[in-house]
């Protein structure tokens, strides 16, 4: 089973409504579960699966997985995905130790653990966690938890530390991968100038 073909059978379950996606979840845990535990090493697979069987709430196989899981992945997601576990469960608060808890220089780890803040209104530590996934990020750097801070920014009304995220950006590009123009450049470009006349 290809990763290629993974990520588009967990697409093409997950898309629809509510009832479509709940059911595709279901079929999707059916089909792959047997093949995730013989092939643990297949981490995509296993990720997708978690996520999943989180969404139908079979927690218990959830843990069983990530378990498992842990003997190949050596990233913080499954640390990740106990803390959805406990949020999923209504453990706000121990969600919220054990995303804090991830590594801070583990780049995706940090990246999830953001993401999650940011939706239940942790800024100051969504930020922090977003900071942490730019500082581990090897050259050429990933510009996702920076585009991330520069909408969160935006949110929070902050606009001269939105114009610094564009600007990042924008540096980067140039640092990094050379691009100093086209549609990537052009975008932050305009939103810095729409910001500025905010101020």
């Amino acid at each position: 089973m290809t990763k290629k073909y993974i990520s588009f059978l967990y697409r093409s379950v997950r898309s629809g409504d509510n009832y479509s996606a709940r059911s595709g979840n279901d079929w999707f845990i059916r089909v792959c579960e047997p093949y995730a535990k013989k092939y643990p090493s297949n981490i995509k697979l296993c990720h997708h699966l978690v996520e999943a069987m989180i969404e139908m709430r079979y927690f218990e196989r959830a843990e069983d997985l990530i378990a498992l899981i842990k003997t190949t992945d050596k990233s913080e997601m499954p640390k990740i995905y106990e803390g959805d576990i406990q949020f999923a469960k209504g453990n706000i608060e121990a969600a919220k130790e054990i995303w804090n808890s991830v590594n801070k220089t583990d780049h995706k780890g940090q990246y999830e653990a953001g993401e999650r803040f940011n939706r239940i209104g942790g800024y100051d530590k969504a930020i922090e966690c977003f900071e942490n996934f730019f500082a581990a990020a090897n050259v050429p750097r990933d510009l996702s938890s920076t585009y991330s801070l520069a909408f969160l920014y935006t949110k929070l009304g902050k606009y001269q530390k939105t114009i610094d995220m564009w600007q990042r950006i924008l540096d980067v590009l140039a640092s990094d991968y050379g691009i100093v123009e086209g549609t990537q450049c052009d975008w932050p470009r305009k939103e810095i100038q729409k910001l500025k006349a905010k101020l």
